[in-house]
């Protein structure tokens, strides 16, 4: 666990190390959506703040994408 961890709720702690087929948790709103072309492969980008410590999301799907990634 990182340093900046330790301001998650729990709800955002359990998304750490989550690949990109794990749902948002019921406190992430979802702020944007960007859809990434790649000549290999699109990525799809879903960012999220959760109402309850503030962070902020990235949530990569596709094949390629990473999962969850927080700010």
């Amino acid at each position: 666990m990182e340093k900046n961890d330790i301001n998650l709720c729990d709800a955002c702690k359990a998304l750490l190390g989550k690949k990109r087929h794990t749902p948002p948790h019921k406190y992430l709103i979802q702020t944007n959506f960007l859809e990434v072309k790649s000549q290999f492969c699109n990525v799809d980008e879903y960012f999220y703040t959760c109402r309850t410590c503030s962070k902020t999301w990235l949530l990569e799907k596709g094949t390629y994408g990473q999962g969850w990634v927080y700010n």
